[in-house]
């Protein structure tokens, strides 16, 4: 049986778009445990919240297993859509530092996973002895960035460079990063793309995806040693971007379960996060 280990915070998120407001649950591991649910796949979310809010368990797909670390704080997001372009976002934040350190895992058999997706939504999600923990377990690990760059200050979230990246990249099997993050973490707006997944490739990932919101997404595959450009597919309207770059990643994994293709996974993850774009709240199957 294939199943999937999904790590990170899950949080309280205020989506304001236009005149609407929606209070929902949110966080990667939210978004990503329902890709690999409609598809049938087994998998376990471990995540952080405070016991008051278990609540927003209840959200995840029945065939999720979700495993809850109890901290002083859940996570509050606040995502704003000023417009109809799904790339423009305002964001806000309230956050703790929940980390979640080995210790939290001696619940789980690692062994039954056949990949560990690792969705930090800040610096001090999953820390660095975490992450040489689950090395040592021999498993893919896929890691989405963008908490490493995320920083709070007065609820503004600012990114900043991630200094220890090179650290952390080398126990990484495959990367997820969007273009502005991508920019940040080498710290040099000029470099492109294509170089910068190329640069980041040789500190270990084997794969680098680089998304572009309704452009696409670059990937660059150490295996091949291609650069693969994929185009986006157009959703038929836009009804809620949040959780569009968790959704590509879960997407991405769930594909590599069945090809090494990295066009294939790409190219497949572009259609779900389209599909996804198109639909208030987590993914479901188009029908």
């Amino acid at each position: 049986m294939v199943k999937v280990l999904i790590v990170g915070p899950v949080t309280k998120d205020r989506i304001v778009k236009g005149n609407k407001i929606y209070n929902t649950v949110g966080g990667a591991v939210y978004y990503q445990s329902a890709v690999f649910s409609e598809f049938g796949i087994d998998n376990t979310v471990l995540t952080t919240l405070n016991p008051q809010d278990n609540i927003l368990l209840d959200n995840f797909p029945r065939q999720t297993e979700v495993i809850p670390v109890h901290t002083m704080f859940t996570m509050e997001f606040e995502n704003i859509y000023p417009d109809d372009d799904p790339n423009h976002r305002i964001q806000k934040a309230k956050a703790g530092t929940n980390s979640l350190k080995p210790a939290d895992f001696k619940d789980i058999n690692i062994n039954e996973f056949q990949a560990i997706l690792l969705s930090p939504l800040t610096p001090y999600d999953i820390p660095l002895e975490t992450i040489k923990y689950l090395t040592r377990q021999d498993k893919p690990l896929y890691m989405g960035v963008q908490g490493y760059l995320r920083h709070i200050m007065d609820s503004k979230i600012i990114l900043k460079p991630w200094r220890e990246y090179k650290n952390y990249l080398k126990y990484m099997d495959i990367i997820f990063l969007d273009t502005l993050e991508a920019k940040v973490l080498l710290d040099n707006p000029d470099y492109d793309l294509s170089g910068i997944a190329f640069k980041l490739s040789t500190l270990g990932p084997e794969e680098v995806i680089i998304t572009r919101g309704d452009q696409g997404a670059v990937v660059y595959s150490q295996r091949t040693h291609e650069i693969y450009e994929i185009p986006s597919n157009r959703p038929e309207k836009i009804v809620n971007p949040t959780g569009l770059g968790d959704t590509f990643m879960a997407a991405y994994a769930l594909k590599k379960l069945e090809t090494s293709n990295p066009m294939h996974c790409a190219s497949f993850a572009a259609r779900i996060s389209s599909e996804k774009m198109g639909q208030l709240g987590a993914y479901k199957k188009n029908k």
